[in-house]
């Protein structure tokens, strides 16, 4: 991951974070992000990899926004198990 700048970090969430239909929309930038509570938040961005890589995740630990993208099927198998045998 690299680190950038808020509007880099905020041009990537509205280019290729598909809007309202996915949750990644102006209401929800500006409730998270926009009047950051704590002025010294690092953004952190992993472009996607391939054109299949099209889930945006946003992940916020400590003093740090990551943001990077999954394909639907690595999203989709996130939370699946193992069997157990």
């Amino acid at each position: 991951m690299k680190e950038v700048t808020k509007e880099q970090f905020k041009e990537i969430y509205f280019r290729l974070g598909g809007g309202a239909a996915t949750g990644w929309s102006l209401e929800y930038w500006n409730k998270f992000f926009e009047d950051e509570k704590e002025p010294e938040m690092k953004y952190l961005l992993e472009e996607p990899e391939t054109p299949e890589h099209t889930r945006m995740m946003i992940v916020t630990a400590g003093n740090e926004h990551r943001l990077f993208f999954w394909t639907e099927e690595s999203e989709e198998s996130f939370f699946d198990f193992p069997d157990k045998s």
